[in-house]
This record gives C-alpha cells, structure tokens and sequence, in this order.
C-alpha cells in the first residue's frame, strides 16, 4: 500500500506489483482496486510491472466535495504517471476508468503511453443524431432517469465464481451514489470522439456481449474512430468482463500487450 498526495490534497491510494513494462489499472466508477484482484497475478507472470490505484473518492482514496470531473480525474492519472517516473505505460480503464484515460489524453496526449485498453465505456454516453449508444439509449431529455437507473442496475451477466465474490467483499469500500452523482453528470457530458481520433497509439476495445449499459457493437465503430484501433466482444459478458470471464479477459489482454511489446521491440 503506498499513498499519493496531489497537487490540490487529496491523498490516492496505490499499489505496486511486480517488475517489467509498466500497466496502470483504473477501475470504473463506484469501483475499487480489488476489482482487479483477477488480472494482476497473471500479468505479472507476463513480467509488467502492475499499478491499481483508487480514484478519488473511490476506494480507500480521500473522499472530498471538489474535483468531481473528468478532467480533474485525468489530471490525477497523470500525477499518479509522473510521481512514478513511469515510462510508457499501458492504460488498461473499464468504464468511468477509461474515460479517466481519455481525459488524461486529451491534457496530455499519448507520447508517454505505449497501448491503451478500453472496457465496454463509449466514448459518448448520451444518445444523438449522429451517436447511437446512450446510457440505456437515454438522449439529452433523458439523462437524470438514466442516472437515477444506474446504482440499482444489475451490471454482470455471467455468475461470479466464488473466489471472486470473495476477493470483492474481502475489499468492499461503500460508495455514495447521490453525494458522487456530479462526476456521473460530468461524465455524461463528455464526447472523447476527438481524443480516439488522434491517438497514435493502439488501442483495444473490449465489450460485454450482454452489457446492460449499451449494445456491445460500440466497441465495433469506436475502434473504426481510432487510428490503430482494434476491438474484442467477450461472449455473454455483461459491463464487467474482468470479474465475471477471467480467463477470456486476460488472454484477449495478453494477446493485445505482447503484440504491442513486440512491435515496440522491433522499433
């Protein structure tokens, strides 16, 4: 466990494992490091270095009434990327988590970044003429009812095997909906469209097959935005294919890292 203090005082929590390329894991919103307890043995038997962090107010971060943005979030990452002195990490984000990365890109852009993984979040959360994956296909009439919807919404399809319903309640933090729900808003607001459209990195999508949130072909036409984009469809996973498919998840992220490695080895 170590901490970091940013530069408006809010005190992250974070951990550090392993050695090698470094992989920074952002967890989605009301979520926490143990999320992750699934990937991180095995990519550290990939040989990266493992980073999960909890996002303010997330977590055992501090809980505070100011910097319930996205941009905020992104410029939290990038303290979390300097204090570490990392070199060309990986950005692995699932939902609220992925758009953390893409504010981060756009302040900051991807020169120090070696790949990106995205986990079933759209880059645009509100249904519009030219955008067709809302937050329970909500337009801009319909954002609170989407929002009011979201903390009772069942978001795993497939069962959790026990380990993992362990592992999470082992580490369960409470989450206040309602006293977070402007960094919801904000993140409905967002439109990172732009941002994929000039990442110069690669970048996979990953969706669940039954996400409640939208229909999974959004990782078909955000990855068609990118420049080097690519995308994968975890069967009959819901909006969190880490903990409910493992196996599945880490494989497809293997696949992507030890391709993006080789190519950064042969330059």
């Amino acid at each position: 466990m170590a901490k970091l203090t940013t530069n408006d005082h809010v005190m992250l929590d974070y951990h550090i494992y392993g050695f090698g390329q470094p992989i920074i894991l952002v967890a989605g919103y009301s979520g926490n490091q143990a999320t992750w307890s699934g990937q991180i043995d095995q990519l550290v038997a990939n040989g990266l270095q493992v980073i999960t962090y909890d996002r303010r107010n997330h977590g055992d971060s501090d809980n505070v009434d100011y910097g319930m943005r996205l941009s905020r979030h992104g410029q939290d990452l990038a303290e979390l990327i300097a204090s570490l002195k990392l070199k060309k990490p990986i950005l692995l984000g699932h939902s609220m988590g992925a758009s953390t990365i893409w504010a981060y890109l756009s302040l900051y852009g991807d020169d120090n970044v070696l790949g990106i993984i995205t986990e079933d979040q759209v880059p645009v959360m509100v249904k519009q003429k030219d955008w067709q994956f809302g937050l329970f296909q909500a337009d801009f009439e319909h954002v609170t009812e989407a929002m009011s919807k979201l903390p009772g919404t069942k978001l795993t399809n497939i069962k959790l095997s026990e380990q993992m319903k362990r592992q999470i309640s082992l580490h369960y933090k409470p989450f206040d909906f309602q006293y977070n729900a402007p960094l919801l808003f904000n993140s409905l607001l967002q439109d990172w469209r732009d941002v994929v459209a000039r990442e110069k990195v690669p970048h996979l999508f990953i969706a669940g097959d039954k996400s409640p949130l939208w229909p999974a072909q959004h990782a078909v036409v955000t990855s068609q935005l990118a420049t080097k984009g690519e995308y994968v469809i975890i069967k009959d996973a819901g909006h969190i294919p880490h903990i409910e498919a493992p196996d599945t998840f880490n494989q497809t992220v293997s696949n992507f890292i030890q391709k993006i490695i080789s190519i950064k080895n042969a330059t």
